[in-house]
């Protein structure tokens, strides 16, 4: 997985925040040359901004023709319609056939799930085998052997500190816990502390 990957997750992480107003995570790209994103699903609805051809989307819901979109660039929020759009790749993750349903994300935030798709997407297989939830704020990933072989550990960094991100989000800021890998040395751990997150794993000390 290529930092730029990662790059793009993260900035995308804020849709983890309000999760019942994902639809399906389905990641688009825009056809038109020039298309306005607007406030509401109406042509009479003020532009926000004009996003160009090629700009990754990821749908967050649907009224009529239209769809309501953030972009992966800039984490803007808006709507689109829907003719001015071709989907890159589906939500998949916890569903469908090639992905166990203990995978879990699209439990979290179906948003998430659409990009953690279209990761596994460019990848060519699935980054997370499941996905645990423990009390007090806690959670693990475990990942995909394919991806432990296949990515650095400035990679898996990225990945950890962006689902941190995410989890952290989900619970409003509240302390949480995150691992990433399956019980064991290897694993790597964000963990909010007093005085903030401290990261734990191969081959390096507590830090913030």
């Amino acid at each position: 997985m290529s930092r730029s990957t990662i790059m793009v997750l993260v900035a995308a992480l804020g849709l983890a925040g309000t999760p019942a107003l994902a639809a399906s995570g389905d990641i688009h790209a825009v056809t038109g040359e020039k298309v306005n994103l607007r406030a509401g699903p109406s042509d009479d609805a003020a532009v926000r901004s004009t996003i160009m051809r090629g700009e990754d989307v990821v749908e967050l819901r649907r009224e009529g023709g239209w769809m309501g979109v953030r972009v992966l660039r800039t984490g803007e929020e808006g709507w689109l319609f829907s003719d001015l759009v071709k989907r890159q790749s589906a939500s998949t993750l916890g569903s469908g056939e090639g992905a166990p349903a203990q995978a879990g994300f699209g439990k979290l935030s179906p948003g998430f799930d659409g990009l953690v798709a279209g990761i596994g997407e460019q990848l060519g297989y699935r980054f997370a085998d499941k996905v645990e939830q423990g009390a007090n704020g806690t959670l693990r990933v475990v990942p995909t052997q394919e991806w432990l072989y296949n990515t650095s550990r400035d990679a898996k960094m990225f990945a950890a500190l962006a689902l941190y991100q995410m989890w952290k989000n989900y619970n409003n800021g509240k302390p949480v816990t995150v691992t990433l890998g399956a019980q064991g040395p290897a694993a790597i751990t964000i963990a909010d502390a007093a005085k903030g997150p401290e990261l734990t794993g191969p081959a390096f000390n507590p830090a913030r």
